[in-house]
């Protein structure tokens, strides 16, 4: 049975695709830095549904970008380690206990909550991201430089969607 909400979230996943590839991934920084701000799904997804079916979504998301990038899988890999580390940075950020993480709304996030919700989940992801690309401890240090670059290139984008959108939606 097709649910509304599973093709919503397909749809998104699709949406978020095409403008990762077709316009954020043509703003590059310095011939360095790229906004994936294809993680806001990851970020902003509910806490209280399937955690599988949210793994395989972000799955089918980090693959949509593969696909049109040519990167082998390593888009689908570091939003599938993310994503199954969400809800442990959510109850440690939040305060939350295991069982009451179906319950944890991102309304109730503070500015600060939000700062270290975010900055570690984008770096995290980033990290992982370049790391498998290059495979190699030997040039750490331009992997480490780029996920900077990228973790704050991606934060701004990040924080401006939520300031201008999520803020209206909760009013």
């Amino acid at each position: 049975m097709l649910n509304l909400r599973f093709l919503f979230n397909i749809i998104l996943i699709a949406f978020l695709v095409f403008i990762q590839v077709f316009l954020f991934d043509k703003l590059v920084f310095e011939q360095i830095a790229v906004p994936y701000v294809y993680i806001l799904f990851v970020l902003l997804y509910p806490t209280g549904k399937n955690r599988f079916l949210f793994l395989t979504l972000c799955f089918l998301l980090g693959w949509g970008v593969d696909i049109f990038e040519n990167t082998g899988g390593i888009h689908a890999f570091a939003c599938i380690t993310v994503g199954g580390l969400r809800n442990g940075i959510i109850r440690m950020v939040s305060g939350t206990k295991y069982f009451e993480i179906d319950e944890f709304r991102f309304g109730d996030f503070s500015v600060m909550q939000w700062l270290m919700y975010t900055i570690p989940m984008v770096f995290f992801h980033h990290f992982i991201l370049f790391f498998i690309e290059s495979l190699s401890f030997t040039n750490i240090d331009e992997v480490l430089l780029r996920t900077l670059y990228c973790s704050i290139f991606t934060l701004i984008f990040v924080y401006f969607y939520l300031i201008l959108f999520r803020k209206r939606a909760e009013r």
